[in-house]
């Protein structure tokens, strides 16, 4: 069988020369679980959620300015310390700077046949509960320079409706995922961990629904700065845990609020349908000495694959993202007061609301379908626009790339207006 060498690494902090020194020669694919840092100036400071004293350009600026080139195809996820304004410009994904693409804040993408989706940022409970639908705009302030990274309710609405995924990338956990590893040996490595196991609270329940929703072959996160592994048997019912539903939630990212009303996810997946395979999840590390920060994975090509990215060195759009993308946005603007009617708390109980969208995206896909496969191979299309040596107030500069993907595939552009709310 036919396979692609794929190195994944936990979080990067910038650290991109270091990881690449690392990883073998023989490395096809990186595939990066957040914290990337694209920082391409020192404006970009702005955007970045660190304290003052840690601020660094690391070395993304060299890839940037093309000083140096990425030896190995990158793909990476935002996490909760990114240059969040550069990854605004690019929502729907993109080059950062050549070989190294960004999957976007939901993103789905083929690489000799093997499909890659992800999504950007945390959960935080107090943004998706009671700011689903906020959009940050620059300049940030000492909350929206956080919240920019939460996760928000349309982006769980599209990562819901995508299927067929090979490897799902998220930065935070699904929750509960310990407990189809060896949770001891966890403990024993982060032992403040356990009162967060203990209120089912150490990650993210929007990725709970996810994992048992999509089954995917491969799930990689990082963010908790721990090498875990757990497989994940979707044919068996999904082990009990102490609740309490008065408790507060925590979230990691700890200078964010908290929701004390929070109802937590408790709920076993509704589909009865056999899964031939399980879910292998891997956690991975920050970058450091001593620090279990990537590993090496042979994925297999599924036998018969006719994708057209199977013979080809090319990244490929994946054309039902695609059609998500098209579906959730425009809705979002033509039925603006239905689709804020969703209610984020009742979705993370019960997602029967989401397939009402099912139909239209099969719609859409049909319409995609039509179009030749050529079309869908994603351009090398990279620009340098916001200048390496700018040090000014931060402003956003409109990319090429988004601009050139909403054209051709009819997706709203979003607007980079300023903080008065424009969408």
């Amino acid at each position: 069988m036919k396979t692609v060498k794929v190195a994944i690494e936990g979080c990067c902090h910038g650290d991109l020369q270091k990881i690449y020194n690392g990883i073998p020669s023989s490395t096809e694919l990186l595939l990066i679980c957040g914290d990337f840092q694209a920082l391409r100036n020192t404006a970009d400071y702005q955007a970045l959620n660190v304290p003052e004293k840690y601020r660094r350009l690391g070395d993304f600026q060299s890839y940037y300015t093309g000083k140096k080139k990425a030896p190995v195809l990158t793909i990476f996820i935002g996490g909760n310390h990114e240059s969040s304004s550069y990854l605004q410009e690019l929502k729907f994904g993109g080059w950062v700077a050549p070989n190294i693409y960004y999957l976007g804040e939901f993103g789905s993408v083929y690489y000799k046949g093997v499909s890659i989706c992800g999504w950007s940022g945390i959960y935080n409970p107090h943004t998706y509960m009671n700011k689903p639908f906020q959009v940050e705009r620059l300049p940030f302030d000492t909350s929206s320079i956080r919240s920019v990274y939460h996760q928000k309710l349309a982006n769980f609405l599209k990562m819901y409706l995508q299927k067929d995924a090979d490897i799902v990338l998220s930065h935070d956990w699904p929750v509960g995922v310990e407990q189809y590893g060896n949770k001891e040996k966890l403990l024993k490595q982060k032992p403040f961990f356990t009162e967060d196991i203990r209120r089912g609270q150490l990650g993210s329940p929007l990725n709970k629904v996810l994992l048992h929703h999509l089954k995917p072959k491969y799930w990689f996160s990082g963010h908790l700065h721990v090498k875990f592994e757990a497989s994940v048997n979707h044919n068996k019912p999904e082990s009990k845990q102490v609740k309490n539903v008065n408790e507060i939630t925590l979230d990691m990212d700890s200078s964010d609020e908290g929701s004390d009303d929070e109802v937590q996810l408790r709920k076993k997946s509704k589909s009865s349908d056999y899964v031939s395979h399980d879910t292998q999840f891997l956690a991975l590390d920050k970058y450091g000495p001593r620090r279990h920060y990537f590993e090496v994975k042979e994925i297999p090509i599924m036998e018969g694959s006719t994708h057209p990215s199977s013979n080809s060195e090319e990244l490929y759009y994946d054309r039902r993202a695609i059609a998500i993308n098209r579906v959730i946005e425009r809705y979002a603007i033509e039925h603006k007061t239905e689709f804020e009617l969703i209610e984020p708390r009742k979705v993370l109980r019960d997602q029967s609301q989401f397939e009402k969208f099912t139909p239209f995206v099969a719609k859409e896909l049909e319409e995609l379908n039509q179009m030749n496969d050529e079309q869908f191979i994603i351009p090398r299309n990279f620009q340098i626009i916001a200048p390496a040596d700018y040090d000014g107030e931060l402003k956003y500069f409109p990319n090429n790339q988004t601009e050139e993907y909403c054209g051709k595939f009819g997706i709203p552009a979003p607007s980079l207006g300023s903080i008065s709310g424009d969408v």
